[in-house]
């Protein structure tokens, strides 16, 4: 049989679900083709550098490791801990390319992460294929794999977007986990074992979805404490506490580094304080009044910050604390919730800005892409749309897209807790768009009231399945009624001011 054959032979044993995904698999990665012609000549922008170096200083390590050289922890310390603001994750993503490629330029370094991401997410996808099916595949292709400033920032050197993709793989670790507990069985040492390691790759790619991290886990432990009894309930918490047990260990070596560099108890990030100040406080009392009008509005304080505590002999994160107590002392309720109404808009408002920042900078007079503009723009509010009708509905057909609902809810209720303690901006949104991609899916198989030929059937486990049912629809009214009440309560405040 020739090559062409066998190609269509092939071809012709796939269902019409899956030509739909090989074809939007096809444009994906045409799209990101695209993308990348247009900004493999740019510049590093903000944050980058930060983590650039951080991967250029793990890629030394490692190099004089090789070599029997004693390691250069003095750059160690400079580039990947430094402040304590950024965890590892994405220098460690970074290391191989300059181990291999240490002089390695943006053109290269964008095409890399292109690579790198766009492998992941596709794992991401065929494995979201093989556990819920089709529709959630091809939704997920579309949203966040069509949008062209999504695809921009799969080659940019944040964490944020890379965050959001592990997220999904740890939801459907734990719709898997799901089917396990309502047959009554407990979890393998090895789920729980792989429920660690993907919670805590998140976290390494993006610090504030600890919260989200941590209640899915809580939520977790509780149901199989719930559904299970007797040797299968105690194999449970065996399993959870590996879990647990795999995350604080592989936290352990970032928390003790940046502990010891910077004088002070650091678990993840040693950003907040400033964070706060900014967000909420009075900007021009961030260093006791007014910081150096030569830099930045973040490392002005933590120059500061730095220059303070070698003085008076505290650690620079207690010196941080109290500056941001200091710009944050005439905070109110209503002033509180003016900047969190103000974040929530600059979250949603305009998620193409960056494009234009990380395109090269050849013509400032260039008018902006107005194809990009207008396709992310629609997609991803639309998406948002979709993440509010998650937040108020409640999904009452098929058991497993009850405990679906509840999982994407929790986690898009958890990323969403960024405009409440952190200045938003034009680029998180790629942390919660692969959720909002799942959630469309959810909502559309609910409207079109099928399931796909693909997905996994109700698993019949008479009693304890009906009483999750019904916890399972408390649980959505609950988390309804919560997020009606936080936006009438922030709204109510915010107009009270």
């Amino acid at each position: 049989m020739s090559p062409e054959s066998r190609v269509r032979t092939w071809w012709q044993a796939r269902s019409r679900g899956e030509r739909v995904l090989l074809a939007l698999v096809l444009a994906h990665l045409a799209i990101k083709l695209v993308v990348y012609l247009q900004i493999a000549q740019g510049q590093l922008v903000g944050d980058e550098s930060s983590y650039v170096n951080g991967g250029k200083a793990l890629s030394n390590m490692l190099r004089d490791a090789v070599t029997f050289t004693g390691p250069d922890w003095a750059e160690v310390e400079r580039n990947v801990v430094s402040s304590g603001w950024f965890m590892p994750g994405m220098a460690m993503l970074l290391t191989p390319l300059y181990l291999v490629v240490p002089d390695a330029d943006i053109a290269v370094l964008r095409g890399y992460l292109g690579i790198v991401t766009s492998l992941v997410f596709l794992a991401t996808v065929l494995r979201v294929y093989r556990s819920l099916g089709v529709v959630y595949a091809g939704a997920l292709l579309v949203l966040p794999g069509l949008v062209p400033v999504w695809a921009a920032f799969s080659m940019a050197a944040w964490g944020d977007l890379f965050a959001g993709i592990l997220v999904v793989l740890l939801i459907v670790e734990l719709v898997e986990l799901s089917r396990v507990l309502r047959r009554g069985e407990a979890p393998t040492l090895a789920q729980g074992a792989r429920l660690g390691l993907v919670a805590i790759a998140v976290v390494y790619f993006r610090s504030s979805a600890a919260l989200l991290v941590a209640g899915l886990g809580v939520v977790a432990l509780v149901a199989a404490i719930a559904l299970l009894r007797g040797a299968e309930r105690r194999r449970a918490v065996v399993s959870a506490g590996l879990g647990a047990l795999t995350f604080v260990g592989l936290l352990v070596p970032w928390s003790l580094a940046a502990s010891s560099s910077l004088g002070g108890t650091v678990m993840t990030t040693t950003s907040v304080p400033t964070v706060l100040a900014n967000t909420f406080g009075d900007r021009s009392q961030v260093c006791f009044g007014p910081c150096d009008p030569g830099s930045t509005a973040w490392f002005s304080p933590l120059r500061y910050s730095r220059e303070t505590a070698r003085a008076t002999g505290l650690s620079e994160m207690d010196v941080a604390e109290q500056m941001s107590a200091y710009a944050r002392r005439d905070v109110t309720a209503a002033s509180y919730a003016s900047d969190v109404l103000d974040n929530l808009d600059a979250y949603v408002r305009h998620p193409e800005r960056f494009y234009s920042y990380l395109r090269p900078d050849t013509d400032p007079d260039r008018p902006h892409d107005a194809v990009v503009d207008v396709v992310t723009r629609g997609m991803v509010w639309g998406a948002f749309a979709i993440g509010a009708a998650l937040l108020v509905g409640v999904v009452r057909r098929w058991r497993e897209d009850q405990v679906v609902s509840v999982l994407l809810t929790l986690s898009l209720g958890a990323l969403l807790t960024q405009p409440f303690v952190h200045i938003a901006g034009p680029r998180y949104w790629t942390t919660a768009a692969p959720v909002l991609g799942l959630a469309a899916a959810l909502l559309l198989g609910q409207l079109l009231l099928r399931r796909t030929p693909v997905d996994t059937p109700e698993i019949a486990v008479g009693e304890r399945d009906r009483a999750l049912g019904t916890w399972l629809t408390r649980v959505q009214v609950l988390l309804a009624c919560g997020t009606v009440l936080v936006v009438i309560g922030i709204m109510a405040l915010a107009s009270a001011g």
